[in-house]
């Protein structure tokens, strides 16, 4: 039981900012294995038991509830408190909020500077710079922007679906969909006006294309475009 507490001390905080980290869009570009995410959470547990526990101790000092109370500084005495089921309370509550915050401040601000550091070394080296997403899908699909797409196979370009998209996929799920809406005024704007092609995503691997409209000229011609009976039409496509 005391290792089993002890583990869970030197994990949770690790574990709690690998969720919010990921939760806020930075994701690595293969799922973790077991082993690589143990790793992960042991590096992320240093900054968030550390602010934890500068909390902690503030309030063991100031505040009067915990008069008798003593701060903890070394490691000996956190596996000794992790004990007392009080402790365990307040290191996860406040756990919960240090690892919140240190992620927010990473996904904004920490991360983009990493980046910038690492491309400056990368175009050093005469090696293409990386993108702001961990994948071409994320950097994509997953921005916070409407986008009006053309669906298709390279070998039955006719068939292709048109519409606006909802709802994508994220990283980690193990197919690649797509939910539309507004297909029927996509299509008859296609046909009925010449609407330029801003960019085009190709699946190598299934011979899937997604054309990328210029969501501009589709807004600008959504007005003249009355489809009646199928304001609502929708569609669910996959990319795998």
């Amino acid at each position: 039981m005391d290792n089993f507490l002890g583990t869970l001390v030197f994990l949770l905080p690790g574990v709690l900012a690998y969720f919010w980290l990921q939760a806020f869009g930075i994701n690595p570009v293969v799922k973790h294995t077991p082993g690589e995410f143990t790793a992960v959470a042991a590096l992320l547990w240093l900054p968030v038991s550390f602010g934890t526990l500068l909390l902690y101790n503030w309030a063991v000092v100031n505040v009067h509830y915990f008069s008798g109370v003593k701060p903890i500084w070394i490691i000996k005495d956190l596996l000794n408190a992790s004990g007392s089921l009080v402790f365990l309370t307040a290191f996860f509550m406040l756990s919960l909020v240090v690892s919140f915050f240190i992620s927010a401040i990473w996904a904004k601000w920490g991360y983009r500077i990493l980046l910038v550091l690492i491309n400056t070394i990368r175009k050093w080296r005469g090696v293409a710079a990386f993108s702001k997403g961990t994948s071409v899908w994320e950097t994509v699909f997953l921005n916070n922007d409407d986008q009006y797409i053309e669906f298709g196979r390279l070998d039955i370009p006719e068939k292709a679906i048109v519409g606006r998209i909802t709802k994508a996929s994220r990283p980690f799920e193990p197919e690649r969909n797509l939910f539309l809406d507004k297909t029927a005024n996509v299509r008859k704007i296609i046909d009925e006006y010449e609407i330029p092609i801003t960019n085009i995503f190709i699946d190598t691997k299934t011979g899937l294309y997604i054309k990328i409209l210029d969501k501009n000229s589709v807004d600008g011609a959504m007005p003249f475009v009355e489809i009646t009976g199928l304001s609502s039409s929708e569609a669910a496509v996959g990319v795998e």
